[in-house]
């Protein structure tokens, strides 16, 4: 399989000699448990935590050399004896400490989420993280609720100031603020 590997600890946006590498020949994933999962992943992010683990700047640090990628979406390639809530063919997407930015990947089915067959798999991808930390910011912590939303031609409305709604927590921020009847300013 191909997978990306990180050699080395370094900025993997230089163009003099990344850390970064491409292997061809990675051995594919074996199922390491009863209820192993493995997914061919389709789609799978970029954000600023892998950049940082690739740097050896994130508060995890993981032997070298290692693969790189945290969350993903993929149709499910193989199960161990054990698994229940997945068969071959299903669509999921999971947060993974590492190892989404390879062909495979195997992950126990506890940590996967299934994702209906009409979803786009790249906007399933950006789910685990961008989307569950903008819910858990709007909903959980600020307690955002449609019913915050006031009617129209009311003095008052709710508003919601997104600051980076260009990258995918504040895209999702956006979304998340709509859907909860925000007036929404965008800010990148």
């Amino acid at each position: 399989m191909e997978a990306l590997l990180c050699k080395r600890l370094g900025d993997p946006t230089s163009s003099f000699e990344s850390p970064i590498e491409l292997s061809r020949n990675h051995p594919i994933p074996e199922l390491d448990s009863p209820t192993a999962v493995r997914v061919k992943v389709k789609a799978t992010s970029l954000n600023y935590g892998t950049y940082l683990q690739i740097q050896g700047k994130y508060q995890e640090k993981h032997p070298l050399p290692f693969i790189p990628g945290s969350d993903y979406a993929g149709i499910v390639d193989a199960v161990g004896p054990s698994v229940s809530k997945f068969k071959v063919g299903d669509y999921v997407c999971a947060f993974a400490p590492v190892g989404s930015y390879a062909t495979f990947i195997v992950q126990d089915q506890s940590q996967l989420f299934e994702v209906p067959k009409e979803c786009d798999l790249v906007a399933a991808a950006g789910f685990p993280i961008a989307f569950v930390t903008s819910h858990l910011t709007l909903a959980h912590r600020a307690n955002l609720t449609s019913s915050q939303a006031c009617p129209p031609f009311s003095c008052f409305w709710l508003v919601l100031l997104v600051l980076g709604a260009a990258g995918g927590v504040g895209l999702a921020a956006v979304q998340i603020g709509k859907i909860c009847g925000a007036v929404v300013i965008a800010v990148a």
